[in-house]
């Protein structure tokens, strides 16, 4: 298969991660005996920092298999189990290219999870994170506790039904789409049910996730089929309900391609029953094409099968929430935030996949007008009237920059633009609405730290590139959440430890804090700000729109030192390969 690109997201960076010796003898291995369910049997780690012991319990099953007529329908609640699960190795992941290439129907039965835990006795915040991967690539198991089980919490990584598999939707009732947004919900039952045989406290739950998943943590926090008491606070990480890749625009159309492309192509009936015979990898093959055709033709909102469905015949998003009134909002706290570039992935899905010929060549504003006018149209941001290119242009470059046209001096208003239509400007729109609703208890911030794991370390023999440095790409704050196979030297381990503190205190008390903090970090109070800047020095500033020229701001310090230098043959962050930067979206 051809390398291809991740939409959006992008990050369970390390493809590979190497396990190690992290499944330590099963003699005096933690068992926990789960009532009204069964008993599972794990194993024994240590913290990264401190030498803490962990009880790890892997591939824990929350539902049944999802397969032959159980395919594209609601999950279904595990049932009990009699001698003692073997919860010592990572389960595999759900279906995806690249990462289990099988076609046996049994690899659809990944409806799991994973509990990470201190003490199976006590009573602590349980956090519950959702990966990324464009909603069609990722595993809880890529997400261990190293870091976060420093401090006192319960981690649980869950596992959903990627792509079509969890998202294709006909738009009837056998096909409803929305599938994954299920399954997390029923994987959030479990926590709520079962948490407390681990030591975990199901009164006290916080949600977080970053790209694709920090879209499913924006989306729960508005459908009217969570529960309010399955969480309590949230965390968004660089995604958003209201970003354009995480809904679909055209379910049934899309869906409707993709049969086409399985030559399930007949008959809404029939075709309901051909899409639920064919193998999960040949969906998902065909899904990439649907992909990555529609894509360059028009842009995010018409591409289906592995997005959101609003309306139609499920029930988790009747309405798009735009549209709800404040009263709907629920009562949580909340903390969102994105990373400084994150438009550099975003910018190079356009790059490769969305022009008909290469922006280096252009010579003119015009040129500039038209390439501004097709980046809005691959992210359904166009109008007719030019207005919003206008207002781009003019406030992303000055006068100089347009009269000499230059790329390299243009390259980083380009990316901007991009990372402001797909994360930054969707995640302040939830942050707006939840401090509108729930004044005092949201959090804005921008992660703007360039360390040792970075995608620089990622490369390919092609010649795209960007000539700047000290970015923080899409997905790079996960590096200092969890040990994601990069070694952090003594200046990377400082801002992991903030970070930790930052993520485990908002969800122990509902405030981020750390001693890094010279002063407190205020809740949002304004349309655009407070905000903290997560960097070396740490510094809370007061507005968050000056985010949205982060790169074109960084440019034009380095050009004026002279302090920029070209990065051979890189492929940023959206393109790292098709298989390893879907990861993370």
């Amino acid at each position: 298969m051809h390398v291809q690109w991740v939409s959006i997201s992008l990050l369970s960076v390390c493809l590979v991660l190497l396990y190690g010796d992290r499944v330590s003898s099963q003699q005096n291995s933690p068992i926990v005996v789960i009532d009204g369910l069964g008993t599972v049997q794990g194993t024994r780690g240590r913290t990264a920092w401190t030498d803490r012991e962990i009880n790890k319990f892997y591939n824990i099953r929350y539902a049944e298999a999802p397969i032959g007529q159980q395919r594209f329908r609601n999950p279904v609640p595990v049932r009990p189990w009699s001698g003692v699960f073997n919860a010592v190795y990572p389960g595999k992941p759900c279906p995806q290219l690249g990462l289990n290439s099988t076609n046996d129907a049994a690899a659809e039965d990944c409806l799991t999870l994973s509990v990470y835990t201190q003490n199976i006795t006590a009573n602590r915040p349980v956090m519950v994170f959702i990966h990324g991967g464009a909603f069609v690539v990722g595993a809880a198991s890529h997400y261990e506790p190293d870091y976060l089980l420093e401090k006192d919490i319960v981690l649980v990584s869950i596992q959903y039904r990627l792509g079509p598999l969890g998202f294709l939707s006909t738009g009837t009732a056998n096909i409803p789409g929305n599938m994954a947004m299920l399954d997390m919900i029923m994987a959030l039952e479990w926590v709520s049910s079962y948490i407390r045989f681990f030591g975990g406290d199901s009164t006290s739950v916080t949600i977080f996730g970053e790209s694709a998943g920090g879209a499913a943590v924006s989306a729960l926090l508005y459908s009217p089929s969570v529960r309010e008491d399955l969480f309590h606070r949230a965390i968004i990480q660089s995604g958003s309900i209201f970003s354009p890749w995480a809904t679909c625009k055209s379910p049934k159309e899309g869906a409707l391609d993709i049969a086409r492309r399985v030559n399930c192509d007949r008959p809404v009936e029939t075709m309901e029953d051909c899409l639920r015979s064919v193998p999960a990898l040949r969906l998902m093959e065909a899904y990439e094409d649907h992909k990555n055709t529609q894509f360059n033709i028009t842009g995010y909102p018409d591409i289906s099968g592995a997005c959101i469905v609003i309306g139609e015949a499920s029930p988790f998003m009747p309405k798009h929430p735009k549209t709800l009134p404040r009263s709907a909002f629920r009562n949580v706290e909340l903390m969102a935030g994105t990373t400084s570039q994150e438009g550099l992935m975003f910018w190079e899905g356009v790059y490769r996949y969305g022009l008909s010929y290469k922006p280096e060549n252009i010579q003119s504003s015009w040129e500039l007008l038209q390439l501004i006018d097709t980046i809005n149209e691959r992210f359904g941001a166009n109008s007719n009237d030019g207005s919003h290119t206008w207002h781009q242009i003019f406030s992303t470059f000055l006068n100089s920059e347009l009269d000499r046209a230059n790329f390299t001096e243009l390259l980083p208003g380009l990316v901007d633009i991009c990372g402001n239509l797909a994360i930054k400007a969707p995640v302040l729109q939830d942050v707006t609405r939840f401090a509108h609703a729930n004044a005092g208890k949201v959090y804005l911030y921008s992660f703007d730290y360039s360390g040792t794991p970075s995608m620089y370390n990622f490369s390919s023999t092609d010649e795209f590139n960007y000539p700047y440095r000290n970015n923080s790409f899409h997905a790079e704050d996960l590096f200092y959440l969890f040990p994601l196979g990069q070694r952090l030297d003594q200046r990377d381990l400082e801002i992991a430890k903030t970070m930790v503190d930052l993520w485990t205190s908002f969800a122990m008390y509902g405030r981020p804090m750390a001693p890094a903090l010279k002063h407190n970090w205020n809740p949002v109070s304004h349309f655009h700000g407070p905000y903290l800047k997560i960097r070396e020095e740490c510094e809370e500033l007061q507005n968050y729109f000056n985010e949205f020229s982060a790169s074109t701001d960084k440019a034009r310090h380095q050009r004026s030192t002279g302090s920029m230098f070209q990065i051979p043959t890189l492929t940023l962050a959206l393109a790292l390969s098709y298989s390893v930067m879907r990861r993370f979206i």
